[in-house]
């Protein structure tokens, strides 16, 4: 989901990016080499398969053999943007990264639920004969994920919770703006792809000009005019923040999860507080807490490699 960020002050990075994890999360710190470049290229093959009555698209990486991880995008995003993670943890999994319903090249929908999308979860993971799976999933593609963990324990391994609670959308600034950037999103149009760069590094200092680019270049199609526009079905999705789900359902859930469980936080984090991903730790079953320095809620496009080295000492402890 991209967030317009507050501007924010100066951080003080070293040359390397540190987790800062409770003693509850990894035995050491991780430390991963900050960088400025872009997207790691792009590797698999994209496939489709049919899941209430959708088509929906995804992407594979990694050795068929190997364990399965499926990847959720965030509200407004798209497969493609984490394909630094996906590069990652394809050296060692079978990653699946999906465009959810009503994003990218998968089918828009009549409505948008958090029930609704885990079903297409579970469906996926059924069509494609997968055994128990690792989800990973940020802003909305993480409510998804931790639906799908508390209603079917039996298909998750493990669970990776990126950036989200479950207050995130259901009140505060989630509640209050998300719907209007939406309902605008949907009338938008550009007649250059970089309009909607700049409008985009406009909106979040913290973010690498390459990665937004690559989320652009990913996320635009041209409609009948020749305009570019948004794939995600902005008008309808901003229901999902209104009706798709509430907090009381999400905390619910957080109390019936009982697989493993890493909750990411960026640091500048607006839709993610510092009280509730502890919460969410005590919460859970079985659960660990990590903070990601110098990133806020787009951490896809902002320090994928400190998700990446996180969710695979996660997967390897």
């Amino acid at each position: 989901m991209r967030v317009r960020h507050t501007p924010v002050g100066a951080v003080g990075w070293d040359d390397t990016l540190k987790h800062e994890v409770t003693s509850h999360g990894f035995p050491h710190p991780i430390e991963v080499a900050m960088t400025t470049s872009g997207p790691a290229p792009g590797t698999g093959s994209d496939d489709y398969v049919h899941v209430n009555g959708l088509r929906f698209h995804y992407r594979e990486s990694g050795p068929a053999t190997a364990p399965p991880v499926l990847v959720l995008h965030g509200l407004m995003g798209v497969c493609r943007e984490w394909d630094t993670l996906t590069s990652e943890l394809a050296e060692s999994f079978r990653v699946i990264a999906v465009d959810q319903r009503g994003h990218g090249r998968t089918d828009w929908a009549e409505e948008y639920t958090a029930t609704g999308m885990a079903d297409d979860v579970i469906g996926l993971v059924d069509s494609l004969g997968l055994a128990r799976v690792t989800l990973v999933g940020h802003s909305l593609g993480g409510i998804i994920a931790m639906v799908c963990a508390a209603q079917r324990p039996d298909l998750v391994e493990r669970l990776v919770v990126v950036d989200v609670g479950p207050d995130s959308l259901t009140s505060g600034w989630g509640r209050r703006e998300l719907p209007s950037i939406l309902e605008a999103m949907a009338d938008n149009s550009y007649e250059d792809p970089e309009q909607a760069v700049g409008e985009w590094l406009a909106g979040n200092p913290l973010a690498r000009e390459a990665l937004i680019r690559h989320y652009v270049e990913h996320s635009l199609v041209p409609r009948a005019d020749g305009r570019l526009v948004w794939r995600f079905d902005a008008a309808r999705l901003g229901r999902f923040v209104t009706e798709g789900v509430t907090g009381e359902q999400l905390w619910d859930a957080v109390d019936r999860i009982t697989v493993p469980t890493l909750v990411l936080r960026g640091e500048h984090s607006e839709l993610l507080s510092p009280a509730t991903a502890t919460r969410m730790r005590h919460r859970l079953a079985d659960a660990r807490l990590a903070e990601i320095p110098g990133g806020g809620h787009d951490l896809g496009v902002e320090q994928p490699e400190a998700v990446a080295a996180a969710i695979l000492n996660f997967l390897r402890s």
